[in-house]
């Protein structure tokens, strides 16, 4: 974080006019929903008021209904508060009646870098206009496990350096805007095969191994000017053999080999300190000291603001820790929000933010993002795109979806009145024998899977009927078949033996609009394998569009 001498002057003024207590209290973020009822809007405001926290991160509710509370808490501090929030891939992560982009997997199989950065800062410029300072991405986890349950396609891929490139991008796009970018899950969750907000994962590597594949996205983060990181909940023996500590809670981590070894001198956050996997294991209060003695800045989620002061206080008493070194990160603190802009604190314009958020640019930029990113991943028949519309009588069956979706309705642009609906994609096998009694003369049957999930142990949403009935298909002499994944490219392998495969990654509306037009050859797209999708750096064609904070 930069320090010249307007900020230092801020900061020393601010942090002089804070008692004690309320200087710790600018560790502490805590969670907020604007979906809730009226007593958790008025213990959110106590705290800010009492307590004197920090920060504040949204989660779910609506844009209005967050402003409206950003706007409150702001009034109730007496520093203006740090507002974060998760939108990995947009704000529809969190809130409704606001824009998706995409996912990180998706962004991973595009050959436009640019775009990502396009993503960044369109991304930057809504929550700016929504008040928000901080957002808890991106995902620069190296995926190295297909198996991973709570990473899988929130990452770039399993190329470390590819994953490294676009994080870069991403936090650059982000952090033009004046949106602190924070890297996680450090020191790396994509070699994992828990959930840690379940339990805690058990890591077993070494330093060597880090450095070469995990560690290289964060460096490459940091050294593009990332200003903070997020640490994992994790178990890896190798910073810590005395018992199963979480790495948030590791001084060997956290403080030697992020800060001494690695040189970062951002925000470092906890992961959230209620997950089960390490608040079940401490008593209220005592989980926050100890990160905090770990080297971490900002206390995510605590459950206990009160209770964790007065440990912290005991735990200064007691010489665990510095208080000349907490007042130092105090000041970071207030460093990032002078970085932020709260020096100049104004509020959310409430009557203007909804639509702030959902300009046409950054629809067309969503669009974009899919129209680099859909893949060809096998064309064996050398179906695609479909030119003899006058010899193929071609059929399409969507399964998981309804017929009047955005899929059905690019597609009978095409071909009209030839889309089969199949809205459970666990229906039993006489609901698909019906359709395929209903085929006719189809020679080319497209069948298009939705409502994926990322799950890998529940086969990634893919129903056993389904698959039996792609198999009934391709055994047909009479017809060819086109199997399109609209979800997760882990997916895929459960679609091999199909020889003609298209990948779209996600269910998104933008997604459905664009695969059809490919299909039908409206946007040139080559074919890749089935490695290639998951590990990224896809060549695509088109261009994007020149979007600067929802406008053209």
């Amino acid at each position: 974080l930069p320090t010249g001498p307007a900020e230092q002057q801020w900061v020393d003024s601010v942090f002089n006019s804070l008692t004690p207590d309320q200087r710790l209290g600018q560790f502490f973020m805590v969670a907020a929903y604007s979906n809730r009822e009226k007593a958790h809007a008025d213990r959110i405001e106590r705290l800010v008021r009492t307590q004197g926290i920090g920060g504040v991160m949204f989660l779910q509710g609506g844009p209005k209904r967050q402003a409206l509370l950003t706007n409150r808490f702001q009034a109730a501090a007496k520093v203006p508060l740090l507002i974060a929030t998760d939108a990995e891939w947009g704000l529809d992560m969190r809130l409704d009646s606001t824009m998706h982009f995409a996912k990180e997997m998706t962004l991973g199989a595009m050959d436009d870098d640019k775009l990502v950065y396009q993503m960044g800062r369109d991304l930057g410029c809504k929550l700016r206009a929504l008040g928000v300072h901080i957002n808890f991405a991106p995902v620069v986890d190296v995926n190295s496990n297909p198996n991973n349950p709570v990473i899988g396609n929130r990452s770039f891929g399993e190329d470390q350096n590819h994953v490294a490139a676009l994080s870069v991008q991403y936090i650059k796009g982000l952090q033009g805007q004046r949106v602190i970018a924070v890297a996680k899950h450090f020191p790396g969750h994509g070699d994992t095969d828990t959930d840690s907000h379940k339990a805690l994962p058990v890591v077993n590597t070494d330093l060597a191994r880090l450095e070469k594949v995990d560690l290289v996205p964060f460096q490459a983060s940091f050294e593009a000017g990332a200003l903070g990181v997020m640490v994992a909940h994790l178990y890896i023996p190798l910073f810590d053999t005395t018992n199963a500590k979480t790495t948030t809670l590791s001084k060997a981590l956290v403080t030697g080999l992020l800060q001494e070894k690695m040189g970062f001198k951002g925000l470092i956050f906890t992961d959230a300190l209620n997950m089960r996997s390490v608040s079940r294991l401490y008593k209220d209060g005592e989980l926050d000291a100890m990160a905090l003695a770990a080297g971490n800045d900002v206390l995510l989620f605590s459950e206990d603001v009160p209770a964790a002061l007065v440990r912290i206080k005991e735990a200064v008493a007691a010489g665990h820790l510095n208080q000349a070194d907490l007042d130092a990160r105090v000041k970071k603190l207030l460093r990032a929000k002078y970085w932020a802009g709260l020096h100049h604190y104004r509020p959310v314009n409430v009557a203007t933010v909804r639509d702030s958020l959902n300009q046409p640019a950054g629809r067309v930029l969503a669009q974009t993002i899919f129209e680099h990113a859909v893949t060809v991943v096998k064309n064996d028949d050398k179906l695609l795109p479909f030119q003899r519309l006058d010899t193929l009588r071609i059929a399409a069956i969507t399964i998981g979806t309804q017929p009047e979706g955005p899929y059905a309705t690019i597609f009978n642009k095409y071909q009209p009145g030839t889309v089969y609906a199949v809205p459970d994609r666990y229906a039993p096998d006489s609901t698909f024998s019906r359709i395929q009694a209903r085929l006719g003369d189809a020679n080319v049957v497209v069948v298009s899977l939705h409502q994926m999930n990322n799950t890998p142990s529940h086969s990634y949403g893919l129903g056993d009927g389904a698959l039996q009935f792609l198999k009934n298909l391709q055994a047909d002499p009479k017809r060819k078949t086109v199997v399109v994944a609209m979800g997760n490219a882990y997916g895929l392998k459960y679609l091999e033996s199909a020889r003609t495969l298209v990948c779209g990654y996600e269910d998104h509306y933008a997604a459905q609009l664009v695969v059809p037009q490919v299909l039908f050859g409206a946007m040139p797209v080559p074919t890749f394998s089935v490695s290639d999708t998951v590990t990224g750096n896809l060549p695509r064609a088109g261009s994007a569009p020149n979007s600067t904070c929802g406008t053209t």
